[in-house]
């Protein structure tokens, strides 16, 4: 039984809606990062999706997926490590309370 490309491609465009909708409604940092992460991974699937129907004899689509892993757990590190140290600061992680981080 093979999977359709359409439907990678459908569940990767929910996927991202529901990372777009989690970053721009939520006011948590840990959710605005969850949701960061559901867009790196439904770029991911895309990548897997195209890789596999376009060129499966090509390694570049592995190889890019690799880097977006890479770069979106350094993104969770990165992010969850700034989270923490302001969480023991003021005992909050909501995003409206941080306004002296702005520019």
């Amino acid at each position: 039984m093979t999977i359709p490309p359409t439907a990678y491609l459908l569940v990767s465009a929910a996927l991202f809606a529901i990372g777009v909708y989690t970053v721009v409604a939520q006011r948590s940092a840990v959710m605005i990062l969850m949701g960061i992460e559901l867009l790196l991974n439904a770029a991911g699937l895309n990548v897997i999706a195209f890789w596999r129907f376009v060129q499966p004899d090509d390694y570049s689509g592995q190889i890019f997926l690799i880097m977006l892993v890479t770069v979106g757990a350094v993104e969770m590190a990165v992010g969850l490590a700034i989270m923490l140290l302001l969480y023991r600061q003021r005992k909050d992680v909501q995003v409206d309370s941080y306004t002296e981080l702005k520019g």
